[in-house]
């Protein structure tokens, strides 16, 4: 399964972070431009298809620029093509390379999952809270069928109270952009992650 996450393509770069307003809360990426943010996702997050294909360091900081319109002094970009990152870049790098597509996957519809369990209950309505009583044993047992009307009124509230916070995970979609492919690997975000840090560490 391909997930793609904050996916510059198609948005314009003036438009990226109010795109995913979670780039805007993000402090590592607070002093960069729109087109070097846009540079930092070819370049180091898991779903960028650089990251996926090129392997070679250099040459995806090469196709990275090229990709993302970012435009750099001569002087950093001689030093962007020869990996010697100033510390805000590199910061940013390793930021972007921690986001997990498969655990945002998850949670998106771990969310979802959880609005629809609260749809039901609303429609249900106070029928879904019946409690029954047993007194008495065998021919005298009688059972008595209650609706527990204040567990209804509390969990509504709480429902009311709690709906706007899913609300905006839903819209935000942890910044889930695609997912495409019917295979599904096993921790697949995972393996990208283990890959790219051993890449780091040589």
């Amino acid at each position: 399964m391909n997930i793609t996450i904050f996916d510059p393509r198609g948005i314009k770069s003036d438009d990226y972070r109010h795109r995913f307003p979670e780039l805007e809360r993000t402090k590592e990426f607070d002093n960069l431009t729109s087109r070097h943010l846009i540079f930092i996702w070819w370049y180091a997050n898991q779903s960028s298809p650089l990251v996926l294909e090129e392997h070679d360091n250099y040459e995806r900081v090469k196709e990275a620029l090229s990709r993302s319109g970012f435009n750099p002094s001569k002087v950093e970009k001689e030093r962007l093509l020869s990996l010697q990152f100033d510390s805000a870049t590199a910061v940013a790098i390793k930021r972007m390379s921690e986001f997990d597509p498969g655990a945002r996957f998850k949670s998106y519809l771990m969310v979802k999952k959880i609005f629809d369990q609260y749809q039901f209950i609303i429609d249900q309505g106070p029928e879904a809270f019946k409690e029954s009583t047993t007194k008495g044993e065998g021919d005298k047992a009688v059972t008595t069928i209650e609706i527990d009307y204040k567990k209804y009124v509390d969990i509504s509230a709480k429902v009311a109270n709690e709906i706007t916070n899913l609300l905006v995970k839903l819209e935000e979609g942890f910044a889930v952009v695609n997912v495409s492919g019917e295979e599904i690997k096993e921790d697949e975000s995972t393996a990208l992650r283990d890959w790219q840090m051993q890449k780091d560490s040589k």
